[in-house]
């Protein structure tokens, strides 16, 4: 069986939306929308799918999580350059899928779950989403 992708939409881009700009409330929200999302495949009767699309993302939402662990863990100082690159990828790839699959569902938040930029050194002022 072949998957045609080019049937689903690109996923949604917001220039003005900065990888610095991911809040743990942005990840929390997305990781609950994904946990009822694998959930309904189980109970659905797709449990195998749900398990390789849960261990696929996992190391993306590893990633997320420990780099807002980071921040909670050390306030006072910014987030590395490298880290801010980590997690737009991980952010990236963790919407482009739940967007293949679920951007039409409900409780799919398109302004929120946008595809990042990787904010420049210095960001314009007055760029807060």
């Amino acid at each position: 069986m072949t998957i045609d992708l080019s049937a689903v939409p690109s996923a949604p881009e917001d220039p003005s939306f900065t990888v610095d700009q991911i809040t743990p409330e942005d990840f929390a929200a997305i990781t609950a929308f994904l946990d009822a999302r694998l959930d309904e495949l189980v109970a659905d009767g797709h449990a195998a799918a749900a398990t390789a699309l849960a261990m696929a993302l996992d190391p993306k939402l590893e990633t997320l999580r420990g780099s807002f662990q980071w921040e909670a863990d050390y306030p006072a100082e910014p987030v590395p350059d490298n880290w801010l690159s980590e997690r737009k990828f991980a952010w990236e790839q963790l919407a482009i899928v739940l967007w293949a699959g679920w951007h039409d569902a409900e409780g799919y938040d398109t302004a929120r779950w946008a595809v990042p930029f990787l904010r420049s050194k210095q960001s314009a002022p007055g760029t807060a989403r």
